[in-house]
């Protein structure tokens, strides 16, 4: 689980044009993406942990430390 305060924190710095798509495989959260469709030509992208849990999770990829308090 990610509370909405932190979600909005994440976003803040992700460009209005980016894409996103909720990911259920090895892990479950949000994709969030600019560039291609194609995942080999993502230019950037982002991931967030928002899985069914009671405890709140912090896991993202591509933010920068600062990015994630």
């Amino acid at each position: 689980m990610i509370t909405v305060k932190t979600l909005k924190k994440l976003l803040k710095d992700i460009p209005d044009d980016a894409k996103c798509f909720a990911y259920e495989g090895e892990d479950v959260g949000i994709c969030i993406y600019i560039g291609k469709d194609s995942l080999e030509q993502y230019k950037k992208s982002w991931f967030i942990r928002a899985g069914e849990c009671q405890e709140e999770t912090t896991y993202t990829e591509g933010f920068d430390k600062k990015e994630k308090k």
